[in-house]
């Protein structure tokens, strides 16, 4: 029974399985080695490298759709329009107790194509945003904001899905290793950025364009459990992604998110 229930196996398979205890004991032996993650999917079995084996040092995080709703384009265009997303403020501050660095990376053309200024995002977009995240959670600020203000058409190498701004980041924070690294975002740009820079774990959330992303897909509601998305699915959007961006995890916003990185992590968060 224990076994069947790590597992998350198909009631019709667990039944099976069950009514033979030679059959029962053969599978106990074969798969003691497994550690069992509640939090994920069965799929995620089959999925090694999205595991977590210590607390990743650098999270990173996408900015429109992830920690602050997506307002649609042309994006953020004043202060006015900023409001996070469920959770956000808590999120980043649970990871900064744990220990770990948090950086945004987010491509602001808004202010290539002259609808804002870069001192207007810097000095009023972000200092709010920093100002909202620290009222919800006391801790919760970013220790670098990565940006990049080109076109789409310059093909800038920083400009996400190019990887320059993760790999900045990785070398401001002297992360060598990519799998010290987690990457959080809501579009498929951010999943392609996140595996050209190596990160081998990768979250979409359902906010923003996430869900849509997903064909519509609900993702898990539970806060810190997520799906694998390996790419197999009948998702009509899926077929079309580029097979280099699979697998990733996918959750329902930032703070589920965060709170399967901390379990799956085996790292207890000490509140305040």
């Amino acid at each position: 029974f224990f076994l069947c229930r790590c597992l998350s196996l198909p009631s019709s398979t667990t039944k099976e399985m069950c009514l033979n205890d030679s059959t029962f004991f053969i599978l106990l032996l074969g798969f003691m080695t497994i550690q069992c993650v509640p939090s994920l999917s069965d799929s995620s079995l089959t999925s090694s490298t999205l595991s977590l084996k210590k607390l990743p040092k650098l999270i990173l995080l996408d900015r429109d759709g992830v920690v602050n709703e997506d307002v649609g384009s042309p994006g953020v265009v004043d202060k006015s329009q900023l409001k996070l997303t469920p959770g956000a403020g808590l999120a980043v501050g649970r990871l900064r107790r744990a220990g770990c660095k948090v950086a945004l990376i987010t491509n602001q053309s808004c202010v290539g194509k002259g609808l804002i200024t870069e001192e207007t995002l810097v000095h009023s977009v972000h200092d709010r945003m920093q100002a909202m995240l620290a009222n919800e959670d006391g801790d919760a600020s970013f220790d670098h904001i990565f940006y990049c203000t080109s076109l789409n058409a310059s093909d800038d190498y920083r400009f996400k899905p190019n990887p320059g701004m993760i790999e900045e980041a990785m070398k401001l924070f002297g992360i060598k290793d990519p799998s010290d690294a987690v990457f959080v975002g809501d579009t498929v740009t951010d999943m392609e950025a996140a595996s050209r820079a190596a990160i081998p774990v990768k979250i979409l959330v359902s906010t923003g364009y996430g869900r849509g992303i997903m064909g519509g897909e609900n993702a898990p509601d539970k806060d810190g459990t997520v799906k694998v998305v390996t790419g197999n699915e009948s998702n009509v959007v899926c077929e079309i992604m580029e097979k280099s961006i699979f697998p990733f995890l996918y959750a329902s916003h930032l703070f589920s998110a965060v709170e399967w990185i901390l379990v799956a992590s085996k790292t207890r968060c000490e509140e305040k």
